[in-house]
């Protein structure tokens, strides 16, 4: 017996052996199994990604073709990259059901193998598989737990990574169109980073390519914000709103002096950093730095103190440029300066014509200066502005306004007077032309009797301040006024005449105001002393400072027309005023004045953002209620409902 229970125990023994090494077997088995599933969720997510990529580039593609429609194709490619992602996602879901019951069922069969050849090594007399029922159940509900376990748990993971997946599918999707379509939203209050929508109409039209370049790097734009900010993100709004027509670039005049020879070698201009270069083929324009952002620095009169305004005039100044480049046929004015070489208007006034031509040559005109004395008036030119002269015309040069008015009687010409408060003689000639047209100027200039309607505004007359200037506002009645947007600062008539019609309708000739002042005006002679004159008793009235006349007639069926603009002075274009477009809105109303009576269709005027941080005034009252609030009422609120949830947990 003692030989037969050795060999037994030795049987034994060496099955316990054999079972450990299957299980042994099993456990790699399963941990190979395991691999096998990883690997396959890996390859699964790198497919994903790899469709992802496919998806995105050829969502790139698609993109640049379908510009005029891009938010519906992204919506559209949107959908279609999430309905993919959702097949890819339920294919991986099945196949990870698949893989993870048939490793359980595997893995299940082998641990129920194993275990019973256990048994039978430890009870060799019991019967294999011999359980009772509440081991059966207990048995049934085990495997059941532990193959939900195994297959949510597998579940779950390649959930998250497909999700994962889907993510940065979307993200570059919208990355992308982002970056083509610039989808960002203005929150500011005074839509400083939207562009107007003449602008966006015009370059939505833009049929030439263009080159914008921005003389500066690229990360000073991308570090800082406010001014720069906006700068940067109006040339990327170009860019956008051009179909890909604009192509906008950063290069550093100084690290990359080659631009100069590139992009101004045919000019006359200088590239300096901060500056834009705007350049369609032949043709260049360089945009200062000063243009795109302007500051002034201005006396509040009401504390006494400095102050520094800072308006955004960008959008304007390339808006220009690139009606510059591309406009081949710009509007002729003939600015009529001198008689017999000498300058034709006071020397008061000088800098009133250095801005009117600095105007009319940031908008795209073609200004000539002409010696009326010696020059004919050219038909070519489509306007004339007289520049206030300060003492009368001949007859001859007086004829030469008429003729070129009537045109040969096509007419369609257009005359600009600004009248001079500096004359030093009578202007007899002058004044009786002016009277066939309908128009008297008065030897007064008007002035604001409300001090609080009134302007202290700085010209370049004198360094005191001028007073009393008073508040022009335009008659939109009339069809010239039709297109001007006020850029919500005033537009002021400094030392003006005062400008009556002499009738409205007269044989084809018609008058109608363009600038009136308020109603609380006076006008105060220029032929008195001074100490004669009492602003509070004067007579007030809405006096013109601005009046169009025309000469209308119809022929073989046609009207005929041509216009005479007369302004009570050259200042309402001086230096200072009409430089301040952050103060005064003098030049973008006169800008708009000449867009409309020389027809430029291709015109934008876009009034100027003021990037000052708007004041709130907090009175005594609102302050205590605020403090209140932050130091009581929201402090005892938070009590209140600490309280009702301890005492709402407590009673649970």
């Amino acid at each position: 017996m003692g030989k037969k229970d050795d060999m037994k125990k030795k049987k034994l023994e060496s099955a316990g052996k054999a079972l450990g090494s299957a299980a042994e077997k099993v456990s790699d088995q399963a941990e190979d199994a395991l691999d096998a599933v990883k690997d396959k969720a890996e390859d699964i997510v790198d497919a994903v990604k790899d469709k992802a990529e496919d998806i995105v580039d050829a969502v790139k593609d698609k993109a640049e073709d379908i510009a005029d429609t891009a938010e519906d194709k992204a919506e559209d490619i949107a959908d279609a990259a999430k309905d993919k992602a959702e097949d890819i996602a339920d294919a991986v879901e099945d196949k990870a059901e698949d893989i993870a019951d048939a490793v359980e069922d595997k893995a299940e069969d082998i641990a129920d193998a194993v275990k019973g050849k256990a048994e039978d090594a430890d009870e060799p007399k019991k019967k294999k598989h011999h359980r009772t029922p509440e081991a059966e159940r207990e048995r049934a509900l085990n495997k059941v737990k532990r193959r939900k376990k195994f297959k949510y748990g597998i579940l779950a993971t390649v959930i998250t990574l497909v999700f994962l997946a889907i993510v940065l599918v979307v993200n570059l999707i919208v990355g992308a169109l982002d970056k083509r379509y610039n989808w960002s939203i203005d929150l500011t209050s005074k839509g400083l980073y939207q562009i107007d929508d003449q602008t966006a109409d015009y370059l939505h039209k833009l049929s030439s390519d263009i080159d914008m370049i921005m003389l500066a790097d690229e990360s000073l734009f991308e570090t800082r914000t406010g001014t720069l900010k906006l700068l940067a993100e109006t040339l990327k709004r170009f860019e956008t709103e051009s179909n890909g027509k604009i192509k906008v670039q950063y290069i550093n005049p100084t690290t990359h002096p080659e631009v100069q020879n590139l992009y101004l070698n045919n000019t006359n201009e200088t590239a300096t950093e901060g500056s834009v270069v705007v350049k369609c083929g032949d043709l260049v324009r360089l945009v200062p730095f000063t243009d795109l952002i302007n500051q002034e620095s201005q006396m509040d009169y009401t504390t006494y103190e400095q102050v520094t305004k800072t308006t955004f005039t960008g959008e304007q100044a390339l808006i220009s440029a690139i009606i510059g480049v591309t406009d081949l046929h710009p509007v002729k004015v003939g600015l009529i300066d001198k008689t017999n070489g000498a300058a034709i208007y006071p020397p008061q006034e000088q800098y009133c014509y250095t801005r009117l031509n600095e105007l009319l040559s940031k908008n795209n005109y073609e200004a000539e200066s002409i010696d009326i004395a010696t020059q004919e008036l050219s038909e070519d030119y489509d306007v004339l502005i007289l520049c206030s002269p300060s003492s009368d015309l001949t007859e001859t040069q007086v004829q030469k306004l008429s003729d070129y008015l009537h045109n040969d009687g096509k007419c369609g010409k257009t005359l600009i007077y600004f009248a001079s408060i500096f004359r030093t003689t009578d202007i007899p000639n002058l004044n009786a032309f002016l009277e066939l047209w309908g128009l008297s100027v008065q030897n007064a200039v008007v002035v604001e009797s409300d001090s609080a309607k009134g302007q202290i505004v700085n010209t370049s007359l004198q360094q005191l301040p001028l007073s009393n200037i008073p508040v022009v506002t335009p008659n939109m009645e009339e069809e010239l006024n039709q297109n001007y947007r006020s850029g919500n600062v005033p537009i002021v008539a400094p030392y003006h005449c005062a400008i009556n019609t002499l009738f409205e309708d007269n044989s084809g000739r018609v008058t109608s105001p363009l600038l009136v002042a308020s109603d609380t005006a006076v006008v105060m002679p220029l032929d008195s002393p001074a100490d004669d004159f009492d602003i509070n008793t004067a007579e007030k009235g809405a006096w013109n400072v601005a009046v169009l006349a025309e000469n209308n007639f119809f022929a073989n069926s046609e009207n005929y027309q041509s216009r005479l603009i007369a302004f009570g002075s050259a200042l309402f274009v001086d230096y200072f005023i009409g430089g301040s477009a952050a103060s005064y809105d003098n030049s973008n109303y006169f800008m708009t004045l000449m867009n409309s009576v020389s027809g430029k269709d291709n015109a934008i005027t876009v009034a100027s953002k003021s990037l000052d941080p708007t004041k709130i005034t907090v009175t005594a009252a609102q302050s205590a209620a605020i403090r209140n609030v932050i130091l009581l009422v929201i402090p005892a609120a938070v009590v209140l409902i600490g309280i009702l949830v301890y005492v709402r947990r407590r009673n649970r």
